[in-house]
């Protein structure tokens, strides 16, 4: 059952990621942001699993699962901050 939340979950936040990143992108440059913010998401999978793993070895799985926690809800309010309506 978490996998099937974890997937239904991806598949509405993942196309909305993407529609942003064209959103703000002028169209002259808009592939160069995409693989830019896919490259930096593609990383931050990898780089994500290494440090859960190291935090799961020294503080427990509990502390892992809280420390995604927290980073995902600080991720959001920055970006509900800092990301604007673009301006067509």
């Amino acid at each position: 059952m978490s996998a099937v939340a974890l997937g239904i979950g991806t598949a509405m936040v993942y196309p909305a990621l993407i529609a942003s990143v064209s959103d703000h992108a002028h169209p002259a440059w808009r592939a160069n942001a995409l693989g830019t913010y896919r490259f930096w998401r593609d990383i931050g999978y990898a780089a994500g699993a290494l440090l859960a793993g190291l935090l799961a070895d020294a503080f427990g799985l509990n502390a892992t699962v809280i420390a995604a926690a927290v980073l995902t809800a600080a991720s959001g309010l920055l970006a509900a901050r800092w990301i604007t309506e673009p301006s067509h």
